[in-house]
């Protein structure tokens, strides 16, 4: 019960009042008591502090929590009203604001701003799973997947922008770091970051393009870094000076600049692999092992993919620490809104069908766009953005070869092309995608370095001209059309030798493969693999007019020389398709029904759409009827037969021939007779008995069914989903994914599983690591895995050489000096621009003072140096006694025993003594005489003549 207060009426005897004011002297109350005596007096009872070793960290954690919590409560409150402003309370569409949308994550005002003027309206899937879990606390890793055009560079990029504040740090060293596999990713990136952290103000929710002076809050900024190769060092350098807060960046090159600079990542709080999937191939392993082991143990790392295996094994070199993982690809791998076409082609007609491909079906118009003629108008105001139209093609290629000869092939038909390969440089790289961008260019023809991320507006089409060797390759080529809800089209060439390579797609996929389609509905091609041909006619017509292009382009024959070597390389690099998708492609051949190239069968469906359509697919059922009946003609006789009327060997021979081959034909007719046969009474008893509830087998009836025979009946079945089998439940779909292309066998398998128990102790351990391995080259076996001389782990450059991880050019050192920059330590002081440190910073001087030496009494011009030394010190004594220095001990310049420098404007001196800064007419002259004399002294020969 609480405390009864008392009241002022009643009387109090003297022992009460001695044990109050007792209690109340030494500070201590009983617990049924209360103190009074601030209430009597009006003011606050004193409290007691609490003691240090009282304070429970549970409580900051609490505290900290709760802050936390406010917080966010705030950010969920202002961001409605923040959204309500940008597009008006009747603009406010359902799922904006409320659960599930970017307002309800607690993203600050000024983020969320940025998001609905971009037009981010409600998150993907990926999003809605990912920001939550990346801002959770403390951080925690994040593995994400989730098909190509699901926004997962958003889902990264918007917790990095809330985590760092959107403000810059002015202690040295990068706070975020993204590592991505290509240049024209990073840049894109880079263009999306800064567009997100734009407008970002403390304590106000202003915006770019937003009245009023923002000009106070622009060093505060988050600073941006981009290290790709390509470009300049002295650049990256001097960016790095400058203390950029996020780097995106490609391995290879920031590898370099951190061995160049020794540069410490220590203060590397948020990392990001994305398209972690190539990043963790041969090419980059060495480089992302080196650059990891430099970071910080406490770092929080996220990995992003549309594939990437599920397997915890490839995740963990990435030093993954308890990462949540967010998968979204159980159902769809790819776009539904994506639609695509396979058309069986012979390797030497490959391209005249993507003529007939490109002018026909996309309808690509030749000449460059009417937007080119619009970008080089000046216009008044704004620029006029550039939208890319809906035939807007990129075509993947196998290697650059094939790049520079599709280039040179379309640029000669007149089609605007723009290209982009590997070793390209990068001012030329940028060039190209821009014309892309911006409509200039109709055609993009790249390799698979476009693969990864590109996001191109409005891009309908993509055409594989050469099939890729693995359903992960196929996945990220056709992902950079149908992004975000829009339709697509993706146009594939397959030949025969591809054909297991599309067969393990269809496994990856699990989607039908089928030759034709029934309906007008460009949904079928979404749903199902369709796989036909061009028209025939058609081929050879586009066939003569590629060879009629060779008069004028010479260059065309050799450069398709050239592609056919670097072809063959090509074939030899790739992976190879898993062992039954060889003996189905083989099946496929030798089977008529399927429309492959070289076969007499109709064109592909997708080809017979349109107006006319209905009469399209008349002439083709006509032309095929034709071509079927032509094909199963026989003559009556053979060549032996109506070569000779009269009975001879020959005849009698090719008599027994043709009985003997109409036997077997009988024979196989009548087979082909009973099976159909046997179908159709199938299909007639499932039709009769479908009305009828199927009763289920009981536990005798599968006894019984299942009894081996020697009495004893069978007590367990195999049941699918509980039975143990050497490759894993979903093997095909996680052999799409692996990062090694092809087919993975089960000794592969094993071979990562294996478990040696002998050698488990020391010496056994020591012996393990210290094998021996074949080198080719030096032809004898070395220690450890061979990898350069004496095992140094080797990075390729991007001229093709191998260098060591750790070699260091000295280039950074050259610049340092050549522009008097310092590199501060990380956690110090930014420096300012031109690399000096903040004027509070620690200054250094040149104290140190060294005497004169003494003057040699021998030499013969002692007399007068003495009179001269007597007359300059007569000088300093003399003068006024207000400019004359004060008295003290002599002490050098901030050091003991040195002469004082002597105070006043004058150095001590009068005016009158002063020596003018000026020279007079005749001291000039005696200058130049004393030049002229100088001169003619050293034309003169030495009169020493060898004597010292």
């Amino acid at each position: 019960m609480p405390p009864v207060k008392r009241k002022r009426s009643e009387s109090i005897s003297s022992e009460e009042w001695e044990s109050d004011n007792e209690s109340s002297s030494t500070g201590e109350l009983d617990d049924d008591d209360m103190d009074i005596s601030s209430a009597l007096t009006g003011t606050r009872p004193r409290r007691e502090p609490r003691p240090v070793d009282d304070i429970d960290d549970e409580d900051d954690e609490d505290l900290t929590n709760f802050i936390k919590t406010s917080i966010t409560k705030r950010d969920v409150k202002e961001g409605t009203q923040v959204v309500k402003k940008a597009k008006g309370k009747a603009k406010v569409t359902k799922g904006e604001v409320g659960g599930g949308s970017f307002q309800s994550m607690g993203l600050h005002p000024s983020l969320l701003r940025s998001l609905t003027l971009q037009g981010y309206r409600i998150p993907t899937p990926i999003q809605r799973l990912s920001i939550p879990a990346l801002l959770e606390n403390p951080p925690r890793d994040l593995v994400g997947m989730a098909r190509t055009g699901s926004g997962k560079s958003l889902a990264y990029m918007v917790p990095l922008v809330q985590r760092l504040g959107g403000c810059h740090q002015t202690a040295f060293g990068a706070r975020a770091l993204i590592l991505l596999p290509t240049r024209e990713l990073a840049v894109q990136i880079l263009r999306v970051g800064k567009e997100l952290a734009r407008g970002w103000h403390r304590g106000s929710g202003e915006h770019a393009g937003d009245k009023g002076d923002a000009e106070s809050s622009k060093s505060q900024a988050l600073r941006w870094g981009l290290i790709v190769g390509g470009e300049g060092l002295d650049e990256q350098f001097e960016m790095i000076t400058n203390n950029p807060d996020i780097i995106i960046a490609t391995p290879g090159r920031l590898l370099h600049l951190v061995v160049e600079m020794n540069l410490d990542l220590k203060s590397i709080q948020y990392i990001v692999f994305d398209e972690a999937d190539r990043l963790f191939e041969m090419g980059f392993e060495t480089a992302l092992n080196e650059l990891i082991a430099r970071l910080s143990p406490s770092r929080q790392s996220i990995l992003f993919s549309a594939t990437l295996p599920k397997s915890l094994v490839d995740f963990a070199k990435a030093g993954l620490q308890d990462p949540k993982l967010v998968r979204l690809d159980a159902e769809s791998k790819i776009s539904s809104d994506l639609k695509m076409a396979f058309f069986s082609v012979k390797k030497a007609e490959k391209d005249a069908c993507l003529l007939i491909l490109l002018r026909d079906v996309i309808k690509v118009p030749l000449g460059p766009n009417s937007t080119q003629e619009d970008g080089k108008k000046k216009s008044k105001g704004k620029q006029r953005s550039h939208i890319t139209a809906p035939h807007q093609t990129l075509i993947f290629a196998a290697t650059k070869h094939h790049v520079e000869y599709l280039t040179n092939l379309l640029i000669t038909v007149g089609y605007s092309v723009s290209h982009i390969y590997g070793s390209l440089d990068q001012v030329a790289r940028t060039h190209q995608m821009d014309q892309f961008r911006r409509g200039i260019t109709n055609i993009l023809v790249v390799t698979d370095v476009a693969a990864r991320g590109i996001d191109i507006p409005v891009l309908e089409n993509v055409v594989n001209f050469d099939f890729p060797h693995g359903a992960r390759v196929f996945v990220h080529r056709v992902g950079r059309t149908a992004r975000a809800g829009r339709q697509g089209w993706a146009w594939s060439f397959v030949t025969n030798q591809e054909l297991p390579y599309l067969l393990d797609l269809q496994l990856f996929l699990g989607r039908p493969l089928v030759n034709s389609v029934s309906g007008d509905g460009d949904h079928l091609y979404a749903e199902n693999l369709v796989l036909g041909t061009f028209q025939r006619e058609t081929i050879d017509e586009e066939i003569e007019y590629c060879r009629s292009l060779e008069t004028t382009n010479h260059s065309l024959s050799t450069l398709r020389d050239v592609m056919a070597r670097g072809h063959t390389l090509y074939e030899r690099s790739k992976g190879k398709a898993s062992p039954p998708s060889y003996q189905r492609a083989k099946e496929m051949i030798k089977d008529p029904k399927w429309l492959l190239a070289g076969s007499d069968s109709g064109v592909h469906s997708v080809l017979l759409r349109g107006s006319d359509a209905a009469e399209k697919r008349k002439e083709a059922e006509a032309r095929l009827n034709l071509l079927r009946a032509v094909n199963s003609f026989t003559p009556s006789e053979t060549i032996f037969e109506a070569a000779g009327k009269t009975s001879g060997e020959n005849i009698s021979l090719m008599k027994q021939r043709r009985k003997t081959l109409d036997k077997s034909k009988k024979r196989t007719q009548s087979l082909a007779e009973a099976a159909v046969a046997d179908d159709s009474e199938e299909e007639a008893r499932e039709e009769d008995t479908g009305s009828k509830d199927v009763e289920m087998a009981d536990e005798e009836t599968i006894a019984t069914v299942f009894d081996t025979g020697n009495g004893k009946k069978k007590k367990s079945y195999r049941d699918e989903e509980f039975y143990l089998s050497y490759t894993q439940k979903d093997a095909n779909t996680e052999k799409g994914y692996s990062l090694k292309d092809g087919a993975s066998s089960f000794a592969r398998q094993a071979q990562n599983v294996t478990f040696d128990l002998e050698g488990d102790d020391g010496d056994g351990l020591r012996k393990r690591n210290n094998t021996l391995t074949w080198d080719k080259k030096k032809k004898k076996f070395i220690k450890g895995d061979g990898t350069g001389s004496d095992n140094v782990k080797l990075i390729r450059t991007e001229s093709g050489a191998k260098l060591p991880a750790t070699y260091r050019s000295g280039r950074f050192d050259e610049w340092k000096a050549k522009s008097h920059t310092s590199l501060p330590r990380v956690g110090e002081p930014e420096a300012n621009a031109g690399g000096r440190r903040p004027m509070g910073g620690r200054k250094f001087k040149h104290n140190k003072v060294t005497e004169a030496k003494p003057l040699d009494k021998l030499h013969k011009s002692y007399e007068k140096k003495l009179k001269l030394i007597k007359s300059k010190e007569q000088e300093r004594s003399g003068g006024n006694e207000d400019e004359r220095p004060p008295p003290g001990p002599k002490t050098g310049k901030g050091g003991k025993g040195g002469k004082s420098k002597p105070s006043g404007r004058y150095g001590g001196k009068s005016y009158s003594k002063v020596k003018s800064e000026l020279k007079t007419v005749d001291q000039i002259r005696k200058d130049r005489k004393l030049v002229d004399q100088k001169r003619a002294k050293n034309a003169r020969p030495s009169k020493s003549k060898g004597r010292r």
